[in-house]
């Protein structure tokens, strides 16, 4: 039976290598978007590591004529105003980068013969408890760290992962980045760009790296109760305004800078599946009409057999067949290009992912033909060989 299926379709080459063509393209498209797809989704179920909700960013404007300690002072004086609100929950002072703003600071060196790079986000000893950060070792750093030998700093479990994956813990270890520092603590997995964001080595400076070199903190993450923005972000307003005498102050909601920054990713992905969809819709049209085309021009055929004793379900088999054949060979070729991309790395993602997307473009696909060709191949099987006959 298969050889005499291959002959019927090497009879009808046109018809097929246009259906070929349509399910080739088909694959390719899939593959591509599934593989992106899956890989985003496996980045985005990967926790954030912090808490973003009831939480707005501020950033004000610290005069540049105060010296260190008047800026500290400054610092704790607004602390304490803050927390002593009824609607404030928690506030901490950060640096130029900070969760969802699209701003990155990384740096690097060389510790023990192998080359480490590591983000930054420079944070003060509040941010652990403000920002519900979830560590899986050590300690959040504290006002007396800040006094030790060394600057305290807290990494993130990708950096731990990546440079010491051997080694049990690395609290109170000493390394030399950007100047020598001493590990209180390891956080879980921190992604501060976007949900979508790929986990980096990251590192939490405390203010101190920063005002040495004349940049105090004049961003804020403040946590409130919920639903009480409205009725409190005009109190803070005031309240930052008179204590930096300076109405430079700009205040945001972190969900909604969380949704922004995860645009970039969500729009291309919507954009691929309306195209994905629109094409298949397109291809499932033209297996239709083919199929619906063929079965009428070989009427005589379908009667015949009918006739010789051929029951619908073989006849419907039959027609099933042809057309899963010719998808078969329009995905196996694909699959060889396809599985070209992660052999060669010829894309910086996980091989993993594009073997998800070369398995779930045939399963779509597959799935698309078996019912696109039941239909007319029921319809076949339900000629009745005397009237299909007598149109001879």
């Amino acid at each position: 039976m298969f050889r005499h299926l291959l002959k019927l379709m090497w009879n009808k080459r046109r018809a097929n290598s246009m259906i070929f063509l349509e399910i080739l393209l088909a694959f390719v498209v899939l593959f591509g978007v599934f593989a992106f797809i899956f890989y985003n989704a496996d980045r985005y179920r990967s926790p954030l590591g912090f808490n973003y909700e009831q939480t707005i960013g501020v950033r004000i404007d610290i005069d540049d004529a105060l010296d260190s300690l008047s800026v500290l002072e400054l610092q704790k004086r607004i602390h304490g105003e803050l927390l002593a609100m009824p609607n404030v929950e928690a506030a901490t002072f950060i640096g130029p980068v900070s969760p969802f703003g699209g701003s990155t600071w990384q740096t690097g060196s060389t510790l023990n013969g192998q080359q480490i790079m590591t983000q930054g986000l420079f944070a003060d000893y509040r941010f652990g408890e403000a920002a519900q950060v979830e560590l899986t070792d050590g300690r959040w750093f504290t006002e007396d760290d800040l006094r030790g030998k060394y600057e305290p700093v807290v990494v993130n479990a990708e950096f731990k992962r990546r440079y010491f994956p051997n080694v049990e813990t690395i609290v109170d270890s000493v390394w030399d980045i950007s100047g020598e520092h001493i590990i209180v603590g390891v956080t879980g997995d921190f992604k501060y760009k976007s949900n979508f964001a790929e986990n980096f080595p990251l590192t939490f400076y405390p203010q101190m790296s920063r005002m040495k070199d004349g940049y105090p903190f004049e961003m804020m993450i403040i946590r409130l109760r919920p639903n009480t923005l409205a009725e409190t972000e005009e109190e803070i307003f005031n309240l930052l305004v008179d204590n930096t005498k300076n109405t430079e102050v700009v205040i945001w909601e972190m969900a909604k800078d969380r949704r922004k920054a995860n645009r970039p990713i969500v729009i291309p992905m919507v954009i691929l599946l309306v195209v994905s969809g629109f094409l298949l819709i397109n291809i499932a049209l033209g297996l239709f009409g083919v199929l619906f085309t063929q079965i009428n021009r070989r009427r005589s055929e379908i009667g015949l057999r009918k006739a010789m004793g051929a029951t619908p379900g073989q006849v419907t088999t039959q027609f099933v067949l042809e057309i899963l054949i010719v998808t078969i060979m329009a995905l196996l070729l694909g699959t060889f290009f396809a599985i070209q991309v992660p052999l060669l790395e010829l894309m910086p993602i996980p091989s993993t992912f594009f073997y998800y997307g070369i398995v779930g473009a045939i399963a779509v696909i597959i799935t698309i033909v078996l019912f696109c060709s039941f239909l007319p191949s029921r319809q076949a099987a339900g000629l009745h060989p005397a009237d299909v006959l007598h149109e001879q």
